[in-house]
């Protein structure tokens, strides 16, 4: 039993480096990685050996970054995914009518993960990568599945929330996201108001499945300067596209 948790221990560090790597679009030098992973610096470069073999990471510059295997994992796991495929040519029409870039995020336990992305023509850096995990309480998409879940569902996760102010715009109490929830819910979309990312501004509105519950959330993001000014026109872009993409799934909602 002992040999069997030692090796759940090591396989469970395996993918904790390759997340890890994940989340540095540059690359991460190993020592840094080690030190954000609490990892002795020799199982850290033992591992990452590892892994630049099989292909999971690439070795560059004295950088990590993710290798041609865990790319070819994540594109197959995009194709697999039955809500990224249907989804994903109302994203790119939606990308394409609005110049901005396109999110598809499902609720995965007390966060949601972005499932598809399409970047816009007028693109911001930003931080989403596909399979990147990210806040319910701070987040357009995040906040509109809360907004639409089942009243049981929603009470359960609030209690998990563990309020980080990510900005100065972030929403740091049970009560200012309850009024929030509230707003959405009678608007029919989320804004983000560069309340995860700094500049960032975004409009997101809800995916609902085949028993009319909410599964996921598409959003438009791009910079502050410009989005703030046309909240009206791209809500009702984005609103439409996720009725396109609920009817697909065999919800009734829209």
């Amino acid at each position: 039993m002992t040999a069997v948790k030692n090796g759940e221990k090591s396989l469970s560090k395996v993918f904790d480096v390759i997340e890890a790597a994940g989340r540095h679009p540059e690359g991460v030098a190993a020592k840094t990685l080690a030190t954000e992973l609490g990892m002795p610096e020799s199982t850290l470069f033992r591992m990452a050996k590892f892994l630049v073999e099989r292909g999971y990471l690439r070795r560059s510059a004295g950088r990590l970054t993710l290798g041609a295997a865990a790319l070819r994992l994540g594109a197959l796991a995009q194709r697999q995914n039955p809500l990224a495929r249907v989804a994903h040519p109302a994203l790119a029409a939606l990308s394409e009518r609005t110049g901005e870039t396109v999110h598809l995020a499902e609720l995965q336990g007390d966060h949601i993960v972005y499932v598809d992305k399409v970047e816009g023509s007028r693109s911001v850096r930003m931080a989403s990568l596909v399979g990147s995990a990210g806040p319910l309480y701070c987040t357009g998409v995040g906040k509109v599945i809360l907004a639409f879940l089942p009243e049981p569902k929603l009470e359960r996760l609030l209690e998990t929330i563990r309020f980080e102010p990510f900005t100065p715009a972030t929403i740091t109490a049970a009560e200012a996201l309850r009024r929030e929830l509230e707003k959405i819910r009678r608007a029919g979309y989320a804004v983000d108001d560069c309340e995860h990312e700094r500049g960032v501004f975004c409009v997101a509105a809800p995916v609902f499945h085949a028993a009319d519950e909410v599964r996921a959330g598409i959003s438009v993001s791009g910079s502050e300067l410009y989005l703030r000014d046309h909240v009206d026109e791209l809500a009702r872009e984005v609103v439409a596209a996720a009725c396109a993409i609920s009817a697909g799934l065999g919800g009734s909602v829209c």
